[in-house]
């Protein structure tokens, strides 16, 4: 496992995860100022750590000189597999685990770790990126997207709870949604007008903040209408909601 923190020393140290050093503590939250970044608003003040899932050097190399480029990340570890990253994951903070690989889909996140996973797929192979995407995902990045601005702005919606889907991946599930439901399919949920007004808004990658003021209702009631369609979705986040909802056909084309 390589273990570097930028602000003590450039030097890539090596250590076993359960001797590393525990993190500073961090200040309660992250700023919210945003600026724009590709064709999104992004958080500008973000200090994260992250961990990189990969069983290839050359896969673990190549993402490292792409994240040195980030100025957000200030400590970034390398793993060789998933029981590494396990071991990482239970034993440090750790904000983003890099998932580089695909074969994870079957895997499970440790109890009481509370890292956000962004999956790497392949735009040319959409069925197996479906196949093995984990159900605990929280954002998803094409592989043909892997610049330093792409991932700069995954790694920060990730960060922040917004659900990030590439549109190659998301035009596929609205086409497999276009296509008849097997007859003992499950249907798709039944979601109130409101609902599905925050679905959408969910969809476009707001924040529980800026749904409450597209509605004019509360932050409360914002958090509520998302919880609501989390538990109807069947869906352990933002991203994952918005995926099962493209398979559903609750969200139209129009609206990604």
């Amino acid at each position: 496992m390589q273990y570097r923190n930028r602000a003590a020393t450039p030097a890539v140290l090596y250590a076993p995860s359960w001797r590393l050093a525990p993190a500073e503590p961090r200040p309660e939250g992250n700023s919210q100022a945003m600026t724009q970044i590709g064709s999104r608003e992004v958080p500008v003040d973000l200090r994260l750590t992250v961990a990189v899932c990969a069983s290839s050097e050359l896969v673990r190399r190549g993402l490292g000189s792409i994240l040195d480029d980030l100025a957000i990340v200030e400590n970034d570890i390398y793993c060789e597999s998933w029981e590494q990253a396990c071991q990482l994951m239970s034993a440090t903070p750790v904000d983003i685990l890099i998932i580089a690989e695909a074969g994870y889909g079957s895997c499970q996140l440790p109890d009481g770790v509370q890292t956000k996973v962004l999956v790497l797929v392949d735009a040319t192979d959409l069925r197996t990126a479906l196949k093995d995407a984990p159900p605990w995902a929280h954002g998803f990045l094409a592989r043909q997207d892997l610049t330093p601005t792409g991932l700069d702005e995954a790694v920060r919606r990730v960060a922040v709870g917004k659900s990030q889907i590439p549109a190659r991946l998301a035009s596929e599930l609205i086409r497999r949604a276009a296509a008849p439901l097997p007859a003992r399919a499950a249907r798709p949920a039944k979601l109130t007008s409101r609902e599905s007004e925050a679905l959408a808004l969910l969809a476009d990658g707001l924040s529980n903040k800026q749904i409450a003021r597209r509605l004019s209702i509360s932050d409360h009631g914002a958090k509520r209408l998302v919880a609501s369609l989390l538990l109807k979705l069947g869906s352990p986040n933002r991203t994952m909601a918005v995926v099962t909802a493209i398979k559903s056909g609750l969200i139209e084309p129009s609206l990604m």
